[in-house]
């Protein structure tokens, strides 16, 4: 059994898993920071409205049953001129997430010390997956301190070495691998990863399969 834990089906965040020939898909919604610009309006109304507007119905708990995660949110550094912004919409997902006992999908960009500090401040308790890691493993280390899982996707490909120092290092209770955006397919992402560890993909599906299971028994 293969965890996609960030993909995308439909320009919509979904965390993917895949048993064989079936496929279940896990919803997961949030705002993005690439979405926002120096005119939004940052409230617990606006951001409720938004997700409501993608289907996310806060007032029946059978939808939110449903929504498996919030995200993919997070701070994006390289949108300098709505930081300030996405540091407001991300504290209130990080509120939904922890009233509504959701994990979040985390996408950061240059931005890992404001994202600990985040942590920290809310004193945030539900897991955070920072998807797409790709920065050194000494920051690494730094989020696992705060128990954040790491999941890695393109570096894998990208960055051969900086892959296999990253998963020498990363505890295999705190890893999860994903294809995002990149049209893999997520068992040739575990060979990957694999070949890079020197294991077995079958170790690599049992373990990650854990991994998202302590996720779902966070609910």
């Amino acid at each position: 059994m293969f965890v996609d834990i960030h993909t995308h089906l439909d320009n919509q965040s979904v965390i993917k898993i895949v048993d064989g020939d079936e496929v279940r898909i896990l919803r997961t919604e949030g705002i993005h920071p690439w979405e926002l610009d120096r005119h939004f309006e940052c409230s617990e109304a606006k951001s409720r409205n938004l997700l409501r507007l993608r289907g996310v119905d806060f007032s029946t708990s059978v939808e939110m049953t449903r929504l498996f995660a919030i995200g993919e949110v997070g701070l994006d550094k390289v949108h300098k001129e709505t930081f300030d912004k996405q540091v407001e919409v991300f504290e209130e997902m990080i509120r939904l997430s922890e009233s509504y006992r959701k994990p979040m999908i985390i996408h950061c960009v240059r931005a890992y010390s404001e994202i600990i500090e985040m942590r920290k401040k809310t004193k945030a308790t539900m897991p955070w997956v920072i998807h797409g890691f790709n920065s050194s493993v000494e920051t690494m280390r730094q989020l696992l301190r705060y128990d954040m899982y790491i999941s890695l996707g393109e570096v894998l490909y990208r960055n051969e070495n900086q892959a296999v120092e990253i998963l020498k290092d990363v505890p295999f209770d705190r890893l999860f691998l994903e294809t995002d955006v990149s049209g893999r397919d997520i068992k040739d992402v575990y060979n990957k990863a694999a070949n890079l560890m020197g294991c077995e993909v079958e170790f690599l599906c049992k373990q990650i399969f854990e991994n998202y299971g302590r996720l779902e028994a966070a609910h």
